[in-house]
């Protein structure tokens, strides 16, 4: 039975977990994997990287009593799934036992899909988690940098998913090798009904040297894969799919606060819990020197409202160092990019990347947000007739307004 009592948000924002159950362990080697770039790895040593009852009982116990009404969950790793079902059936029974009645609890799953079976579906589909599966394209390219026969096996995953009914999106890298096939991959997922899509671009410095990998896109190619991707996406004012970064910009043009940490002014808006309990401030950050404590022996809310966190949060958007940003017609979007991306205190390496492409887009943008403001501004009036409260402005996650019971991201944003 769930707890009694109203949920209290201690922490004073919406504040999410990224919980890595089996740390950086997983069952394929793809060779841009951020994890192989990081020599500091500060668990490699250790035999065994699976979460015990311990650390999962405490994360969710005192995570849940702070969050207020709304608790977001997402597993990663490495490969969530390696910890296999019953540990998840245990995530979703401890949810139960220490969430507050009328809390809302979220559970997402980052996953290359290849342990997929009908029995986490079921499981999947009865307790609504969503899931990001990890695909690149067509078999060419998702072998490219993933190994051969994996394309296969995660399509197989994909479809069991789908015959349960499960909640998911695509998790697409965007690397050297696929930033010049912007319309092979746009075809591929809508050919495949893929409508759901997120692209991240693989930027990785070698720790020992300071150079580039070279599965890392360069400025120049991932510029023009955003404005090739996002000419396919535009489609006169109405897009058919949902593509997380162009649908980021689209709110924030329209005065809406952005879901994803890039677009913030400041990082810390979720928190890493490794297997042990150890906590980080973001997941490209795993390293020694910015732990922040561990649950098992400081409270949760305490490690996340350290000066600790605190100072790694604000160096996000610091126009001391970064002074060309301070003057850019742009910052109001990126706030001086992401700290992953740079090097040795440089600007955000993607930074010309991102002028291209918003200088290409920005009068499409504008009449997208136009348009979500239209639609807000009629879904409060309607409240206002019926009585209520005027209804603030949902993000991406929040269930939409319109009453269709889906998330916001997946309904009405950009109609």
């Amino acid at each position: 039975m769930p707890r009694e009592g109203k949920p209290i948000n201690i922490i004073g924002k919406q504040f999410s977990l990224l919980i890595k159950p089996t740390s950086a362990d997983c069952n394929l080697n793809c060779e841009y994997c951020f994890y192989h770039q990081r020599p500091t790895d500060p668990y490699k040593s250790d035999q065994i990287h699976k979460m015990n009852d311990e650390v999962l009982i405490t994360m969710i116990s005192q995570y849940l009593n702070i969050t207020g009404q709304y608790g977001a969950f997402s597993w990663q790793g490495g490969e969530p799934l390696l910890m296999g079902i019953d540990f998840f059936k245990k995530v979703v029974s401890l949810q139960q036992v220490y969430g507050y009645r009328g809390q809302y609890v979220g559970n997402s799953v980052q996953t290359n899909a290849t342990l997929i079976t009908d029995d986490f579906a079921k499981l999947f589909h009865e307790y609504n988690f969503l899931l990001g599966v990890s695909l690149d394209g067509p078999a060419e390219i998702h072998e490219y940098y993933r190994g051969k026969g994996t394309f296969q096996k995660v399509m197989d995953g994909i479809n069991i998913l789908r015959n349960h009914k499960v909640e998911f999106n695509i998790l697409s890298v965007v690397n050297d090798h696929t930033a010049q096939k912007a319309d092979v991959l746009y075809k591929f997922f809508l050919e495949n009904k893929f409508y759901y899509l997120q692209f991240i671009p693989a930027v990785e410095f070698n720790r020992s040297s300071g150079q580039l990998t070279d599965f890392s896109v360069n400025p120049k190619d991932y510029g023009n894969f955003l404005c090739q991707l996002f000419d396919l996406w535009y489609n006169n004012g109405n897009p058919v799919i949902s593509i997380r970064t162009f649908d980021n910009i689209a709110t924030i043009y329209a005065g809406i606060k952005s879901e994803a940490c890039i677009y913030m002014k400041e990082c810390g808006n979720y928190a890493v819990i490794e297997y042990n309990g150890d906590v980080y401030p973001c997941d490209f950050f795993v390293e020694e020197p910015l732990l922040l404590g561990n649950i098992l022996k400081t409270p949760l809310k305490e490690i996340i409202s350290s000066q600790k966190m605190r100072d790694f949060s604000s160096q996000k958007c610091n126009f001391d160092i970064f002074e060309d940003c301070k003057n850019c017609a742009y910052e109001f979007i990126c706030h001086c990019g992401c700290p992953h991306y740079r090097y040795n205190n440089e600007m955000d390496y993607l930074c010309s990347a991102y002028k291209q492409f918003f200088a290409y887009t920005e009068s499409r943008f504008r009449i997208l947000a136009n348009r979500i403001k239209i639609q807000y501004a009629y879904q409060n009036q309607q409240s206002k007739f019926l009585s209520e409260k005027p209804q603030k402005t949902p993000e991406r996650n929040d269930p939409c307004p319109c009453g269709s019971g889906k998330k916001y991201k997946r309904c009405c944003m950009l109609k």
